[in-house]
C-alpha cells in the first residue's frame, strides 16, 4: 500500500473513531432513558443538556488528539518522502483516546440503575447533616430539609452547601 493511500486509510479510521464515540453516547443516553423509566423518574431536559455537554467535551477532547495524529502522520510522512523511513501511520492518540471513551461508556451503561439511587440518597444524608450543624433548633432544620424536599432540585442543595463553606 503506497503512503497516500495509508493517508486515506488513517482519515477513514478517525472518522470511524468519531461515529464510533457518536455510537456510545447514543447508547448511553438510551440507557440513561431506560434506567430513569425503570426509577419512576420523570426525564426533564436537564438529562439530554448532560448529553449535548458530553459529546462537546469528547469530541473536544478527539479533536485535540486527532490533531496529534495529524502532525505525528504529516512527520512520519516527511520522513518517508525525503528519507525512506518506512514507519507505520495510523492514528494512534485518536485510537487511544476512543477507548477511553468507549471504557467510560460502557462502564455507564452497564451501571445498574440503584447505584443514582443510592448516590442521591448519600448527597440528600450529607445536605441533612450540614444543616443540622449550621442551625441549633430542631424546627429549622427540618423546615430547611421540608424546603430542600419540596423543590427537589440538585442545583438549590449544591447553592446551599456552597453557602454554607463560604460562611
Amino acid at each position: 500500500m503506497d503512503r497516500v493511500t495509508t493517508l486515506i486509510f488513517c482519515a477513514v479510521l478517525m472518522v470511524v473513531f468519531y461515529l464510533i464515540v457518536l455510537g456510545l453516547i447514543f447508547a448511553d443516553l438510551e440507557s440513561g432513558i431506560r434506567k430513569a423509566k425503570q426509577r419512576g423518574e420523570y426525564r426533564t431536559s436537564e438529562g439530554y443538556k448532560r448529553t449535548i455537554d458530553k459529546i462537546a467535551k469528547y469530541y473536544n477532547m478527539l479533536i485535540a488528539l486527532s490533531l496529534v495524529d495529524c502532525l505525528q502522520i504529516a512527520c512520519i510522512f516527511y520522513c518517508h518522502w525525503f528519507y525512506g523511513y518506512d514507519i507505520l501511520m495510523l492514528p494512534w492518540f485518536t485510537a487511544i483516546g476512543t477507548g477511553y471513551i468507549g471504557f467510560v461508556e460502557v462502564k455507564s451503561i452497564r451501571e445498574p440503575a440503584d447505584i443514582k439511587e443510592k448516590k442521591q440518597q448519600d448527597d440528600f444524608r450529607r445536605l441533612v447533616v450540614q444543616m443540622a450543624k449550621d442551625h441549633l433548633h430542631p424546627e429549622e432544620v427540618l423546615k430547611d430539609v421540608m424546603n430542600a424536599l419540596s423543590e427537589n432540585n440538585e442545583s438549590k442543595s449544591k447553592e446551599y452547601e456552597q453557602k454554607t463553606e463560604n460562611n
